[in-house]
């Protein structure tokens, strides 16, 4: 994409073309927008929303990730992603009413395998227990990450939003 520019580096147009060719034209950037002055110099605000979303972006991958639980000295991997969550509670809440009981529950047998497996309550909240504690870690990290890139100020620069959370960006 490109952007087409007036006398005075407006953009008045936004066209879908390989590479400039033209005098008034330019390199598209996420940032440029129709009637707004054209810079191919990222601004601060669209960088700072770059990185607290790269920093949403790694809290969904933690929140989600396998948890690996030692039960009965036999390691199984629990999906965490919010479906996973909806059918683990499916299957744990019958026993947590009773506080008894077992169910079948599909889990990460090793790295590359899901098998089913019996799992009885103690098991399941276990289970339950750390994935929730985990889940709640991820969600302060996330909480304390965003705080901090919401306080980097322009004149502190891009150089501090890459010093509270790396991206390479």
């Amino acid at each position: 994409m490109i952007c087409i520019l007036d006398e005075n580096n407006k953009i008045i147009n936004i066209v879908n073309a390989e590479y400039p060719v033209e005098n008034n034209e330019r390199l598209f950037y996420p940032w440029n927008r129709l009637w707004e002055q054209y810079t191919d110099v990222e601004p601060f605000d669209y960088a700072k929303n770059r990185y607290i979303n790269a920093a949403g972006a790694e809290f969904a991958n933690r929140r989600d990730e396998v948890r690996w639980i030692e039960i009965a000295g036999v390691t199984y991997g629990f999906d965490c992603a919010p479906e996973d969550i909806t059918n683990f509670m499916a299957a744990y809440t019958p026993l947590m009413v009773k506080q008894d009981g077992e169910t079948g529950y599909k889990v990460w047998l090793d790295k590359d395998k899901k098998g089913l497996v019996m799992l009885n309550y103690a098991s399941m909240k276990k289970a339950y227990d750390t994935v929730r504690n985990s889940q709640l870690a991820a969600y302060v990290w996330y909480e304390d990450i965003k705080a901090k890139l919401i306080a980097v100020t322009e004149a502190e620069g891009k150089e501090k939003l890459e010093e509270v959370f790396p991206i390479g960006g």
